[in-house]
């Protein structure tokens, strides 16, 4: 059963390592021809999957594991997700532009559901359950504002940016929502998965939940060019934040809202 774990925690080694090229080669290649890096968008994608690459090899050597009263806690696998799962949406924040209070709430209710999640395993019995719940309402919090919240930021955006993100985001939600079910299947919950099953439902959701994104995402980086991306989360707009966060639209167009305050 071990070297089952094992084996699959491998091949998500393999599979995050190769999710990672895909944006550094991008990064490098317009950075190379055109001087324009994206850096903040490709940095982004890249620290998705290679964040779970080192996730993946703690787990592979068998690390990250600790006993808790309600089993052992796959440390390594929780703050994968803690870390990844906000750069995700750091992403989607950065194609639709929401208002800063709006990405930082979506982010902190995604780490109240991760943090939820972590206490379930850790804890027993009813306990157990009513966290499970309340890390699923916030889940059901963080949907809402995917679907209905983030998506009336990206309508002021073009065409194109409006395809990619809106894509990107139906890749998350759908896939995210497996996550929980597997909870419920696995040791952790029903106990209708073993152990080496739930490592192999996991690894599956993983790549292609973060890897098939980064793929999309560097597929559709041709949006990046209507964003103007230089003025994204970056340098150049921090003064921006500090005064309000929004820049007033020049007569061409130029100038957008970038994740500004309410």
């Amino acid at each position: 059963m071990l070297a089952d774990t094992t084996v699959w925690a491998w091949i998500g080694l393999l599979a995050m390592g190769a999710g990672t090229v895909p944006p550094l080669w991008a990064w490098y290649s317009r950075s190379s021809e055109t001087g324009e890096s994206h850096a903040v968008y490709y940095g982004t994608l890249a620290g998705v999957t290679g964040v779970a690459a080192l996730a993946y090899l703690a787990m592979a050597l068998g690390f990250g594991t600790v006993p808790t009263p309600g089993g052992d806690l796959p440390v390594a696998r929780y703050v994968d997700w803690l870390i990844t799962t906000p750069l995700l949406l750091l992403y989607l924040g950065l194609l639709a532009r929401p208002s800063r209070r709006l990405l930082g709430g979506l982010i902190a209710v995604d780490v109240v559901i991760i943090a939820g999640g972590i206490a379930a395993v850790a804890t027993v019995g009813t306990v157990s359950w009513v966290l499970f719940g309340v890390a699923a309402a916030a889940y059901a919090a963080l949907v809402y504002g995917l679907l209905v919240s983030l998506p009336r930021s990206a309508s002021a955006e073009a065409d194109r940016v409006r395809a990619v993100f809106g894509t990107l985001r139906n890749i998350t939600v759908v896939l995210w929502t497996l996550y929980p079910v597997v909870w419920l299947l696995a040791p952790t919950g029903f106990g209708l998965l073993t152990p080496a099953t739930e490592m192999l439902v996991f690894v599956y959701l993983d790549i292609v939940s973060k890897v098939g994104f980064v793929v999309v995402a560097v597929a559709g980086a041709d949006a990046l060019d209507r964003l103007g991306a230089e003025r994204g989360l970056g340098a150049g707009s921090e003064a921006a934040s500090l005064d309000g966060g929004t820049a007033a639209d020049s007569a061409d167009g130029e100038h957008t809202t970038v994740l500004g305050d309410d």
